[in-house]
């Protein structure tokens, strides 16, 4: 078996199982020949025997202290539940084998999880400030997903709505596998349909049954942005007041500090548990601290001390039984003294909008606590820049809060709908968050002016419209063939589900839109590209006739320069050459002046009659005394255009250079009377 087809299964049999530890995993697979489905059956009957050797996870949180038998007398885990496995996979692993038609886990003949196709699916449904995991096999269908969240939550299928499809309309009949989905998926579970049942007059007989029926109230705790889950057991005889302290007793949340969410209308510390209405058999609740600080929590201490004092009531009443919102306290103003007038979110002596949002984060945090919209510190500028103005794959949904001190619905809107951890984490993901306060005028003309500048007018009127009493809103801006205008108001007196549901259908029209306008900016990409490929070779084609030109022209300059060069040295030597001639005429002339006459007829001295053969093959025939100089010689032949820098004078027998000779010897001493024959040959 490959290495990664390992990982898978020990990562599938770890969701399965809900087992950390490695080890144990591997060495549960290793027993059974890392069949999946095998050993998922052996944890499951191991975890439902007292015996088993398989840690049994418990549905309710891990105490920081343990508890006494007190508490279980009292009814607070009197009947703790054994641990099962989710029952979404034992559906799983039913439907592994499609042959068989009872639908039961196959055994240790059955094939391996690779031999049927299927795939085990996790999702991860929010659901207001809880989160489920779903894990269920491909070949099953939506509607098996809203079964297991009927079990678990105790909402009715037909008033679950499923979002985060990928754009898609989902039907309940839709099979997994159909939907091409990846392993790890997120959906949202809206109820906006689905309301508590409030008891009504009954008979005293049904009051009876109702007192005496067991029920188990599914706590979700949330403390210092941790959750806990308590799985508590109370009879119906209980009241609201007990079930606060014992709560107090695992959760270590004082009464006075408890804020509940999910209590029916009717309930009050002095009824009981069974006739105010509650789910049977299951009822979710959600409970948190209240967020004060010390100062805060000594002030309502002062405050509760002195109606203690005034009403005669006891001390222990109030730390026990009474639940105070401390955030009452501090929500108005209050001028005949006695409570403290809370800061405004946004003061108006800050100087810009970056002071303003940095003042309006830090004090929207001390109200409603750390888990809260990360809002945008910046100018509304540059906030739509961030959003808005931005490639199409980057662009966000621009979601404006406006606040106002006044306003009945503010308190409740942040506290219980804008701090939501589900509202929280999709606004975080999917919008770009800025806020601004209108308590004050002078901030809320500072708006008006914002808006119109980057909305227009028609927004800007509808803003200035708004009274306390309108607030708080939610402007939901998108970006439209480059204008921003607003697409959604989502007002304050809306639900967790119904504000949810509203972010849910912006983001799905924005998607929608960021697809075509993404569909368009590649298309203006490609275009933009292809025209700048095109110029960049347009380009690069004028640089290259530039080069050639360039080079062309370079050619024919230094073609140029070598003529001019080889003109100036031909004009040189055809000067030298006619310096050379001129001189070598002036020497011929000169030297036929002292070229000595020719002896006459019938003279009596000594002679010499000299036939020079020329290298043209001419005969120069002289006559000279016999007492003449070589150098008479020289004289005659160069007279006649034949210098002894370019010939040489030769005797042929004996042969004889008489160039080299002493030209002052005569030509009777050099033998050549009375006649000789010479050869003028030219120098190499």
């Amino acid at each position: 078996m490959a290495s990664g087809e390992r990982e898978q299964i020990l990562a599938d049999f770890q969701a399965c199982t809900q087992l950390d530890d490695i080890e144990t995993c591997i060495a549960i697979l290793d027993q059974h020949d890392w069949n999946l489905m095998q050993a998922v059956q052996s944890v499951m009957s191991q975890t439902d025997s007292p015996t088993g050797s398989v840690p049994q996870p418990m549905e309710t949180a891990m105490l920081d202290r343990p508890l006494g038998d007190e508490y279980f007398s009292s009814g607070i885990l009197s009947d703790p539940v054994p641990w099962r496995s989710d029952a979404n996979v034992i559906d799983a692993a039913t439907n592994f084998d499609p042959g068989s038609a009872s639908g039961a886990m196959p055994g240790t003949s059955g094939a391996g999880l690779g031999s049927h196709n299927k795939r085990m699916l996790h999702f991860n449904v929010e659901y207001r400030n809880r989160n489920v995991d779903v894990f269920i096999d491909d070949s099953c269908t939506v509607a098996q997903i809203k079964e297991q969240l009927s079990v678990d939550l105790g909402i009715p299928i037909s008033k679950q709505e499923l979002k985060g499809w990928a754009n898609r309309k989902v039907t309940d009949n839709a099979l997994l596998r159909d939907l091409h989905l990846p392993k790890e998926n997120t959906l949202f579970l809206l109820t906006p349909d689905f309301h508590q049942i409030e008891p009504t007059a009954t008979t005293s007989s049904s009051v009876i049954d109702n007192l005496s029926r067991n029920y188990n109230l599914k706590i979700t705790c949330k403390e210092n942005s941790k959750y806990h889950q308590f799985n508590l057991n109370f009879p119906g005889t209980k009241t609201v007041e007990e079930v606060k302290r014992d709560t107090y007793n695992v959760s270590d949340i004082p009464v006075r500090h408890q804020i509940w969410t999910g209590w029916p209308e009717a309930a009050e510390d002095s009824k009981a548990i069974g006739c105010i209405g509650l789910s049977y058999p299951s009822h979710m609740l959600e409970l948190t601290r209240s967020n004060l600080s010390s100062t805060s929590r000594k002030t309502v201490q002062e405050a509760v001390h002195e109606i203690e004092i005034s009403e005669d009531e006891d001390e222990e009443y109030f730390q026990d039984s009474q639940v105070y919102d401390d955030s009452e306290l501090f929500s108005h103003d209050d001028h005949t003294g006695g409570r403290r007038k809370q800061d405004p979110l946004m003061p108006e002596s800050v100087k810009d909008e970056t002071e303003a949002l940095e003042h309006f984060t830090r004090e929207f945090r001390e109200r409603y606590g750390e888990t809260h919209p990360v809002f945008y510190v910046g100018s509304l500028d540059n906030a739509i820049k961030d959003a808005l103005v931005v490639s199409a794959r980057e662009r966000k949904l621009l979601a404006i809060y406006l606040h106002h001190d006044s306003s009945i619905l503010a308190n409740v809107f942040c506290s219980q709908i804008f701090c939501n951890v589900g509202i929280v984490n999709y606004l975080t993901t999917n919008f770009l968050t800025w806020a601004w306060d209108m308590t004050l005028e002078t901030n809320s003309a500072r708006l008006i002016t914002m808006a119109t500048r980057h909305f227009g007018s028609v927004a800007a009127n509808q803003i200035r419209s708004y009274k306390p009493d309108n607030l708080p809103v939610l402007l939901i801006i998108s970006r439209s063939r480059a204008t921003n205008e607003v697409v959604d108001v989502i007002r304050g007196d809306v639900t967790v589900d119904e504000l949810m549901s509203k972010l849910l259908q912006d983001q799905e029209v924005f998607s929608q839109q960021q697809q075509r306008d993404i569909a368009e900016e590649a298309e203006r990409e490609a275009r933009e590209n292809i025209r700048t490929e095109q110029d960049a070779a347009y380009q690069e084609s004028l640089e290259a006739d530039r080069k050639k030109r360039e080079a062309r022209l370079a050619e024919e300059r230094k073609q140029q320069e070598i003529e001019r060069r080889e003109q100036m040295k031909k004009a040189e030597e055809e000067r030298k050459k006619m310096e050379d001639e001129a001189m070598k005429q002036a020497i011929e002339a000169s030297l036929a002046k002292e070229v000595p006459e020719e002896p006459p007829q019938g003279c009596t001295e000594v002679t010499c009659t000299l036939r020079i053969r020329t290298p043209d093959r001419q005969m120069l025939l002289r006559k000279f005394y016999g007492s003449n100089k070589l150098q008479a010689v020289i004289n005659y032949i160069t007279s006649k255009g034949f210098h002894l820098t370019d010939y040489k004078l030769l005797q042929t027998y004996p042969r004889k250079d008489l160039s080299n000779e002493d030209t002052n010897q005569t030509l009777e001493a050099l033998k050549l009377c009375p006649q000789e024959t010479l050869i003028l040959e030219e120098r190499t």
